[in-house]
């Protein structure tokens, strides 16, 4: 299904969100021996000492320690708990760029961050040929990202947004995304 073109959820400048193989420090003030230093799970999980597997996929770095500390209190083993956690390793993340763009290929997406805006993608592939169709580029979201969403493709108008007078939002393309940039018809 495809839908119009819409706005990322989450912003260039949103916080980070945690995502499968981030290596993680973690540790729970005054308890050593429940500090542990690990890669998220596939499955976005965190194993913690007593509490088990606890899933932070999605959470801010916040999130990820209000989660822990939560079933720390609900579980009764600790009663007011100080968990810290802090990013050693960023995933890799990468945007598929395919069409008519000089380059097609993946891009990295910059460590820390959640996506990239289309634009830079494809500047990043070389830019636009000549016979691109700039106002219906297409996204195919990543499986993860496209969760209960019913369209797993959405259609952008990249003209608009480097038309900087337009007043059309950036896109932000997120890890996994193929972007297709179709040819148009003359």
């Amino acid at each position: 299904m495809v839908c119009t073109a819409q706005k990322a959820a989450d912003s260039d400048d949103a916080s980070y969100l945690l995502s499968p193989f981030d290596r993680l420090a973690i540790s729970v003030y005054g308890q050593d021996e429940l500090n542990s230093e690990q890669r998220v799970s596939d499955q976005s999980t965190v194993s913690i000492p007593l509490l088990g597997e606890i899933f932070v996929g999605g959470l801010t770095v916040s999130g990820a320690q209000r989660a822990i500390e939560t079933a720390f209190i609900e579980q009764r083993y600790l009663v007011k708990p100080v968990v810290t956690i802090s990013i050693e390793e960023f995933s890799p993340k990468l945007v598929t760029v395919l069409g008519e763009v000089t380059e097609p290929g993946s891009i990295a997406i910059p460590e820390g961050r959640n996506g990239l805006p289309i634009q830079v993608a494809i500047a990043e592939a070389g830019g636009f040929t000549g016979a691109a169709q700039k106002n219906a580029v297409q996204v195919k979201l990543a499986s993860t990202r496209a969760g209960e969403r019913e369209a797993s493709t959405v259609v952008v108008n990249v003209g608009d947004i480097l038309n900087a007078n337009s007043g059309e939002d950036a896109y932000i393309a997120g890890p996994d995304d193929i972007i297709f940039v179709p040819r148009r018809l003359f």
